[in-house]
């Protein structure tokens, strides 16, 4: 009960902080969103053609009576929060429509023309902006009358120290070198984000049908990192109406690919770190949460707390690798290789970007983790695939396995039935098998074909569950009336196969027509010549010859000569000549004989199992009538149990035992002796067998001792 309720606490845990994930995220796209659509940008940097012209020489530090001319751009010697005016003049042929351009990052930007203030992109000039406010490109329009004029530019500094290079052309040309530097991965993010919303829209669609969790969660991350590259591009000015406003959603964004990383990771990793990565996700949530209230109530800005964010991502990087590099010396990351590489390029390709990020090292911001990205994203889908191919095939191959062990289970149930035959279905399987092997290369089976055709030697009698006891088991000839019921297990046998499904119907053929005749004399339809299905000719071939290779209470086995003489003088009658052709000569070079397809092949060793031993005694003592049977239907169900378990690898160990007038001891101590799995049945009327499940030689040598013991006179002897 407490386990149930710790289970549904983490359950509660993980939904919540999943919940407030996908609402963070949810709310920064609806702040996207409307800083995309939002007209209303009088106060917002200008929106953004194509030749210009650099205006970066002739600036003289105002106030500094050195007089210093600097070149731009210019890493300014200055502290945070310390205002600096630069002065030039502006070219003598300027036209109306002209353009000024000046990147700030993060600074306060004022322009001055002739001592007026002609543009500015300060805290103050926007309604609601914080002290940090996000980089943009101020545009200052120039007039003709402008020309030769002083320009005065003042800088506040607040995070980085730098006066950028200035430009001037016509109208919004100014745009040209930005657009050109900055749209193809502008462009490859809008793609990896149309591909990751593909991915997760998909997963949603095949969540019920696909393990599609990392698919989702990865979908998710894609659109997260590359709507983050959008909201830092240089190209924001073009993209939203109000590009102020990734002071949220880009720290908002940043601040959830740790945990967005983390639920991706987890989901590949089959949830085997799903504590760790649970706890991380929640130190993310919890982290934005307070960050939202510090900003709220004034005391820090968002840029200020992203620090924290940056090391929450480092963490969740660290943990990562951590995980990946225990799957590969734990050799579980097997179950996913191939994403491992995706996995391990992105982390490393984040990293590189975020330390460009930061430290000024890339001017492309955003192609190295879109790239990563990409990688990750081909990894992942081949490894989804990889997994759905190799899901179906491991249930093709177990519903295949299934089907195997019903149709050995159907056949030893045959068997079972069958007090004069025990082993007919296996040994017809096994011939049958053979021939097809021989005719391979002649009539183009493949693997799968021969393996058919012996699983249909297995079954081919399986309408004899229908046939009564007394008719089955009749030890001599049968008469005509009996005869007639006989034939009609074929029939029996095609309707029970029939209605077990799809995976029985390519064994169907072989149940019904295995007695036509090729001169069309034989039964249920009377078939022809190549009118009679190939598997059935086959099995023909492979019943008959279990049929003459056995004894029989009216005959002994015949002899190979005979065997050979049969099926000559019947090719073209009662058996496809060509067949005959195959398998006569396969008789004749020794590759099939009732000898070594009778004996059963266990780890390579070929020996009778115990159950065959049983099988054979039953047999021969039926056959001899030397001993009294009391009940060999008793003798033949045991002889089932034993091939059950030995196809399971256990033995059963037994012990033929006369009591020789001690049965009431002999009954005593046999029942403190055995076990539930173990058998004790009479074989005749003073002979006992007793059947020992899964016990050990020195286990065995006890109980014979136990039964001398209570019975000193009694005969103990061991199948052999």
């Amino acid at each position: 009960m407490k386990r149930n309720l710790r289970y549904k606490s983490s359950e509660i845990l993980e939904n919540l902080i999943s919940i407030g994930l996908l609402f963070v995220l949810a709310l920064t796209i609806v702040t996207m969103g409307i800083a995309f659509f939002d007209r209303r940008d009088a106060d917002e940097a200008y929106m953004g053609s194509f030749d210009t012209d650099s205006f970066n020489q002739g600036w003289t530090i105002s106030g500094d009576d050195s007089g210093e001319k600097i070149e731009l751009p210019w890493v300014v010697p200055s502290e945070y929060g310390d205002k600096i005016t630069i002065v030039n003049t502006l070219p003598r042929l300027l036209n109306n429509g002209m353009s000024l351009m000046v990147r700030s990052n993060m600074e306060d930007v004022y322009v001055y023309v002739d001592g007026k203030l002609r543009s500015e992109y300060s805290t103050e000039s926007m309604e609601y902006m914080s002290y940090y406010i996000p980089s943009a490109y101020l545009v200052t329009t120039l007039y003709s009358s402008d020309s030769g004029k002083e320009i005065r530019v003042v800088v506040k500094f607040k995070t980085n120290r730098i006066v950028n290079d200035m430009s001037i052309s016509y109208g919004n040309n100014v745009w040209f070198k930005v657009i050109k530097n900055g749209l193809w991965v502008n462009i490859s993010a809008i793609i990896v984000c149309a591909l990751g919303a593909v991915l997760f829209v998909t997963s949603l669609f095949f969540g019920n049908s696909f393990r599609v969790g990392a698919t989702k969660n990865l979908g998710l991350l894609m659109m997260n990192i590359t709507l983050w590259v959008l909201s830092e591009s240089t190209l924001r000015q073009f993209i939203f109406h109000r590009p102020s406003l990734s002071r949220y959603f880009s720290y908002f964004l940043v601040e959830l690919i740790g945990a967005l990383s983390c639920m991706y990771f987890d989901e590949v990793q089959h949830r085997v770190y799903h504590k760790r990565y649970l706890v991380l996700e929640g130190l993310v949530l919890g982290q934005i949460i307070i960050n939202i209230l510090l900003t709220m109530g004034g005391i820090f800005d968002l840029y200020q707390t992203m620090a924290i964010s940056q090391v929450l991502n480092a963490v969740c990087a660290i943990v990562s690798i951590v995980n990946i590099f225990t799957d590969i010396r734990t050799k579980r990351v097997r179950e996913y290789h191939i994403t491992t590489v995706g996995m391990i390029f992105f982390i490393f390709s984040a990293i590189i970007e975020f330390a460009g990020y930061h430290f000024g090292m890339f001017s492309l911001f955003g192609a190295r983790i879109c790239t990563g990205l990409l990688l990750l994203m081909a990894a992942t889908v081949i490894q989804t695939l990889y997994d759905e191919i190799k899901l179906y095939r491991n249930t093709e191959k177990n519903r295949v396995s299934m089907t195997i062990n019903t149709i050995q289970t159907i056949a030893s149930a045959i068997d079972a039935r069958d007090e004069y035959t025990g082993g007919h279905s296996e040994r017809v399987g096994l011939y049958a098998e053979r021939l097809a092997r021989e005719m391979a290369a002649d009539y183009d089976f493949s693997e799968e074909d021969i393996l058919t055709i012996h699983y249909v030697g297995l079954v081919h009698d399986i309408g004899k569950i229908g046939v009564a006891d007394n008719v089955l088991n009749k030890p001599g000839k049968l008469n005509d009336e009996e005869y007639s019921l006989m034939k009609k297990h074929t029939e029996i046998g095609y309707e029970i196969m029939n209605t077990l499904g799809e995976g029985m119907k390519v064994l169907l053929d072989g149940i019904r027509y295995h007695h036509e005749r090729f001169d069309g004399k034989g039964y249920p339809d009377g078939l022809s010549d190549t009118d009679i299905p190939l598997v059935a000719r086959i099995l023909a071939i492979a019943d008959s010859y279990d049929a003459m290779t056995s004894d029989r209470v009216y005959r002994n086995r015949l002899t190979d000569e005979e065997v050979r003489e049969q099926f000559v003088n019947g090719a073209g009658t009662q058996f496809d000549p060509l067949l005959v052709d195959i398998f006569v000569g396969l008789l004749d070079d020794k590759e099939i004989s009732a000898v070594t397809l009778n004996d059963v092949k266990d780890n390579g060793i070929s020996g009778k199992k115990n159950s065959g031993l049983l099988e054979t005694k039953l047999q021969s003592d039926l056959l001899l009538g030397k001993e009294n049977i009391l009940n060999p239907s008793h003798v033949r169900m045991l002889c089932y149990v034993m091939k059950l378990m030995e196809k399971k690898g256990k033995q059963y160990q037994l012990l033929f035992v006369k009591p020789l007038g001690y049965e009431d001891q002999y009954r005593q101590v046999v029942k403190e002796i055995t076990d539930a799995h173990d058998v004790n049945i009479q074989y005749t009327e003073g002979q006992y067998i007793v059947a020992f499940y899964d016990k050990e030689e020195s286990q065995i040598e006890e109980y014979e001792n136990a039964i001398n013991k209570a019975c000193p006179t009694a005969e103990i002897k061991r199948l052999s």
